[in-house]
């Protein structure tokens, strides 16, 4: 039979390693947030909300990406994922890409999370996909959402 001081000890290292990753996970959001503000290239971003779970922001006044932590507990899985609702349609966000949030406070076991500019282009890497699709489709003229539903169902 265990002692007391096991669960004790087992509760204080869970709470610890949990509050560990989300004190990085608000430093992501943060390094990110404040990175994409100060950008000097005109990404045509705008950031829209944050809490806890995660960051919407939009693309060309139109396109929403969320990124937030999977939903299961000390979840290190970041998701990137995109509206492809209609307009006026409830949102309906699908993954189009992931990352990891290691204890060390990386992203993917390579981009420090303090090192905003390190943060951004790894954010960009990520969303590059969403651009060519919107870029292919406005420059050959088809429409974007069937585009888009390609690259979702591809992930």
């Amino acid at each position: 039979m265990s002692s007391l001081s096991e669960p004790a000890d087992q509760a204080e290292y869970i709470a610890s390693k949990n509050n560990q990753l989300k004190a990085h996970w608000r430093t992501y959001q943060n390094a990110l947030t404040q990175a994409v503000a100060l950008s000097s290239h005109n990404i045509n971003h705008e950031f829209t909300c944050s809490n806890e779970r995660g960051i919407h922001f939009v693309l060309f006044n139109h396109f929403i990406i969320s990124i937030h932590l999977q939903a299961d507990f000390y979840s290190q899985q970041i998701v990137y994922s995109l509206n492809m609702a209609q307009p006026g349609e409830p949102e309906d966000f699908k993954a189009f890409s992931r990352a990891t949030l290691t204890e060390d406070g990386r992203i993917d076991n390579a981009v420090d999370i303090h090192d905003r500019q390190a943060v951004l282009d790894h954010y960009l890497n990520k969303i590059a996909a969403i651009y060519q699709c919107i870029y292919d489709a406005i420059h050959s003229s088809t429409p974007i959402h069937p585009q888009l539903e390609k690259l979702i169902k591809a992930f």
